[in-house]
């Protein structure tokens, strides 16, 4: 019986959960197979996520996610729904819709359905692999397409002044409103006596990403890294010309914005890509090794969208290394910087083209839900029950990595050791899942 206020009670709930539960490390140690430590990073990341998301939007540490939209409250043993909890998209990810949740596999990859899939490229470590391995193909598209044609490339970062009084969102409202003035006026696109940057340097197109990093120091540094198209190669002395004037302009949109004025050195950058997509001048990201050995090559495009792998160096970090449990900085501080990562990103967009680019190079418009979406080709392998599936995504989502890498070897003894469900031989329709029995 549901109370007034739309809990219900519930107090053996998290005793007889906790009493099913089999050591994690015992019951990966039964299996050789070990799961792909990047997947296995971005489960675990993306469930230390939604918790902290979740007590922050109900204001309560002391809930547990149960699963299926229900939520225990561990001191008065209440059950509540989650009509009453409202989680954030993210903080869904993951849930699954139905009874069951259905294992895709073709023998090389593998992945869930049945599933929520919140389609966050700032928030969430799951989705945003997959729409940053599109958004990176998509990029290195116009690139070696540009190139081909004839033209040239420039990498460009553009970085503001700040400190740990400045939050992220002051910061990310006076980087992407000092982007969007220094594309406006007749200076860049001239007038009618005078022509403007744009034609000067001959540039017919650009790809702007904002990227964010947290320094112990100065806090939460969100910062452009951006693609310029230009129809002709620039001499030595034009590129310095262009990163001269571009600096000129960026600095009295920052300052007007911040308060502070970007030097010359370390406000905006400009590097040279090669005909191999490839930044010249240095070596700019530090990515999982993992990423590196999978990868031919570690281009601009990559540099540009593949913000997911990379890793922070020094007292610089990555927002998703924030929620790694093994972080040297303490939990709670961790958490605090989260849920401001979480608030400064929420809504803005991170990857955008300049007007007719895509369409320039037949790259077709999609949203970061469709690309989600059409990640789902594989045929369906097997079915498993939905409780043991919100058990292990509660208690050991790393679980579910070593199940997805099981799956795309075909190794369905292992998949039912972990994760009690049945195997198909062959594709079903989505009306029959509703029907299986564990």
């Amino acid at each position: 019986m549901e109370a007034a206020n739309g809990r219900r009670p519930h107090a053996q709930g998290r005793q007889q959960a906790a009493s099913n539960e089999e050591p994690r490390h015992s019951r990966a140690q039964r299996f050789e197979s070990s799961s792909d430590s990047l997947r296995s990073s971005r489960f675990v990341r993306r469930g230390q996520s939604s918790r902290w998301l979740i007590a922050d939007a109900i204001d309560a540490a002391s809930i547990e996610d149960l699963g299926n939209g229900e939520f225990l409250d561990t001191i008065s043993g209440e059950l509540l729904k989650s009509d009453w909890v409202r989680p954030p998209r993210p903080a869904r990810c993951g849930w699954r819709l139905g009874d069951t949740v259905a294992v895709h596999s073709d023998g090389n990859t593998a992945h869930f359905s049945g599933t929520e899939r919140c389609g966050s490229i700032w928030s969430c470590p799951v989705c945003s692999s997959v729409i940053r391995a599109e958004r990176a193909r998509e990029i290195g598209q116009a690139v070696e397409a540009h190139q081909k044609a004839g033209g040239s490339i420039l990498f460009v970062t553009l970085t503001i002044r700040h400190d740990r009084s400045d939050s992220l969102k002051q910061s990310m409202d006076a980087v992407l409103g000092s982007w969007r003035k220094l594309l406006q006026g007749s200076a860049w696109v001239g007038s009618k006596t005078t022509s403007g940057m744009r034609d000067r340097y001959a540039v017919s197109g650009y790809i702007r990403s904002i990227e964010v990093t947290y320094g112990e120091n100065n806090g939460f540094h969100p910062h452009v890294h951006s693609l310029w198209f230009t129809d002709r190669a620039l001499s030595d002395t034009e590129v310095s010309a262009f990163g001269d004037e571009l600096h000129t302009r960026w600095a009295r949109f920052v300052e007007k914005a911040t308060g502070k004025v970007p030097t010359r050195q370390h406000g905006v950058d400009v590097q040279r890509v090669d005909q191999d997509g490839q930044v010249l001048g240095k070596y700019l990201a530090k990515v999982h090794d993992e990423c590196k050995s999978k990868t031919e090559k570690w281009g601009a495009s990559a540099e540009l969208a593949r913000a997911d792998v990379k890793r922070g160096r020094g007292d610089n970090y990555v927002p998703f290394e924030l929620l790694d449990e093994d972080h040297e900085m303490p939990a709670a501080q961790r958490r605090r910087l989260w849920l401001e990562y979480y608030e400064g990103t929420k809504g803005r967009r991170c990857i955008t083209w300049s007007r007719g680019l895509k369409d320039r190079f037949g790259i077709g418009e999609t949203t970061d839900e469709e690309i989600i979406e059409d990640t789902e080709a594989a045929p369906v392998r097997y079915l498993a029950d939905g409780r043991a599936y919100d058990a292990l995504r509660r208690s050991d989502p790393e679980l579910l990595a070593l199940v997805l890498d099981s799956a795309a070897r075909e190794q369905w003894s292992v998949v039912k050791a972990f994760l009690p469900g049945r195997e198909l031989v062959a594709h079903i329709e989505d009306d029959d899942r509703s029907s299986f029995k564990p």
